[in-house]
């Protein structure tokens, strides 16, 4: 997969990345029914999902990159110590 874009993969090959990616993390989807449409997710329609996003997205966020010197997002800016930023 190294050296092509997602969006030149097939479905299967696609798929193989998915499950590899989600079994490396603790992700089992065989424990969801193949598919079925009276259920809230299965496994047709999550694969289809993850492919329908690493087709889009990752060409839009490729090139990135992040200003070294801009201060890094804080969840919860409130936990801060009241010295840590601005006087006050």
């Amino acid at each position: 997969m190294y050296g092509r874009a997602m969006d030149e993969l097939t479905d299967a090959e696609l798929d193989a990345y998915v499950l590899t990616r989600l079994k490396a993390v603790g992700v089992d989807l065989s424990v969801l029914p193949e598919d079925d449409p009276d259920a809230p997710a299965d496994r047709t329609r999550i694969l289809e999902s993850a492919r329908r996003f690493l087709r889009s997205t990752p060409p839009a966020i490729l090139g990135f990159e992040p200003d070294v010197q801009e201060v890094a997002p804080i969840m919860y800016p409130a936990a801060l110590p009241r010295h840590a930023g601005a006087e006050g």
